[in-house]
């Protein structure tokens, strides 16, 4: 198949069920091809009829680590020649269409979302390791902040190999920990620097973060195709939002919006003490 999306739910049922309500906003706006990429844990609750959203489901090999690593292995899952990845824990919104974004990228191998990079970093995020400490380990003169909440790639791409053969617990000592494991983003900056790969445009944001912007949603989106509610915790006005651009697409649809957002802090034992 030559273009999709890939959405990852791993290790907890929250995970299918977000990935479920993706798929709906997605498939509302275009009936463009979504694969899920799941561990059987996260979807087993699904009935038929929401499994049917996807237009494929592929199971993560055993020996395929589950959360974030596997997003380092994304080229060898994903059963597209170009994908666009996306964090389940996000929602289509109805001002544009996927194929409009590939048109955009297409022309590209690898690129995704920057908050900053050497020089000029964003503050209110994060390399998960020390930059100065990863320029002088890695000999790389600059690095970006990838966040990896939006993944555009070819199949060509040598990004996720080169991230899979890093250890940086053992490059480095500032390594920044979310929870108990170490997100990919950190093996995407360092394997992005030793490989010169930028993205297509500094600063792009497709998806508009609330957390950025002290949980603020702007009454006017129209310029994102995405909103990401990536966050251990989501206020009343987030919920509401949800569930409103959520109700929006079922009803196009035909479907029933059966999952609420959730603050994953409530449920989840290792994030609630971050």
């Amino acid at each position: 198949m030559l273009a999709g999306i890939v959405i990852i739910a791993t290790n907890h049922p929250y995970y299918g069920r977000m990935a479920y309500n993706l798929a709906v906003t997605i498939k509302a706006s275009e009936n463009f091809p979504v694969t899920l990429l799941y561990q059987s844990p996260a979807i087993n609750h699904l009935s038929t009829n929401q499994r049917g959203i996807f237009d494929e489901l592929i199971e993560i090999p055993s020996e395929i680590p589950g959360g974030w690593g596997a997003k380092l292995y994304l080229d060898k899952l994903s059963p597209y020649h170009e994908t666009l990845y996306l964090d389940a824990d996000m929602l289509w919104l109805p001002y544009r269409k996927p194929s409009e974004l590939f048109e955009e990228l297409n022309p590209y191998e690898y690129t995704g979302i920057t908050e900053g990079k050497t020089g000029d970093p964003n503050l209110a995020y994060y390399f998960w390791a020390d930059e100065s400490e990863i320029r002088e380990k890695y000999k790389v003169e600059s690095v970006y902040q990838w966040r990896s909440e939006v993944i555009y790639f070819k199949k060509e791409t040598k990004l996720f190999n080169k991230a899979r053969k890093i250890n940086p617990t053992v490059a480095l000592k500032s390594v920044k920990k979310f929870g108990t494991g170490i997100p990919d983003e950190l093996y995407i900056n360092i394997a992005a620097a030793l490989l010169d790969i930028h993205p297509h445009r500094y600063k792009w944001t497709p998806a508009y973060w609330p957390r950025l912007f002290k949980d603020v949603i702007k009454p006017d989106l129209s310029g994102y195709y995405l909103i990401s509610f990536g966050s251990n915790w989501a206020s009343t006005n987030m919920k509401k939002y949800y569930m409103t651009v959520l109700k929006s697409a079922a009803n196009k649809l035909g479907v029933l919006p059966m999952f609420e957002l959730t603050s994953k802090r409530s449920f989840m034992p290792e994030r609630q003490k971050m």
